[in-house]
């Protein structure tokens, strides 16, 4: 697998995955734009609640901080129309190793698993239409972001 940087995604435009799937994005776009990070996120919170990016950002931390706290305390975390978050155990189990066939015990595991709501793969689906945004000026804006 070979490592594109941001000057040879420009530099070949023509030549990627836009090509083979017939969409309209650049090669620059469809090979950075796959994943989003945090801060990508709190730029679109920040754009969203028209604030400024740290306020949207220290949000941003607040409501993550938020759901830790209660998966650690409670287990579950369910955001309507987003998803569930739970905590569960992963089953130890046994398994060979591949040359030594010596047999290998795996202790429980804890772990966090995320299950998708309907509505959200629904809308997350490349030919979904784009969701209609809310006016700007909301009343809580007065509210949420003074001082």
């Amino acid at each position: 697998m070979t490592r594109v940087t941001k000057q040879d995604a420009a530099t070949n435009v023509g030549r990627m995955d836009h090509q083979a799937t017939g969409d309209n994005q650049t090669a620059g776009e469809d090979a950075f734009s796959r994943q989003a990070n945090k801060g990508i996120l709190a730029d679109k919170v920040a754009q969203e609640l028209n604030v400024p990016r740290r306020t949207a950002a220290r949000v941003l931390d607040a409501v993550l901080d938020s759901m830790r706290d209660l998966l650690r305390a409670r287990g579950k975390v369910a955001v309507k129309g987003f998803g569930t978050f739970e905590r569960r155990i992963r089953k130890g189990r046994a398994y060979k190793h591949p040359l030594t066939g010596v047999s290998i015990d795996v202790a429980n595991k804890e772990t966090v698993i995320f299950k998708p709501s309907d509505q959200l793969i629904v809308e997350t689906r490349s030919n979904a239409a784009p969701r209609p945004r809310k006016p700007q000026g909301n009343p809580t804006d007065d509210i949420l972001f003074k001082g």
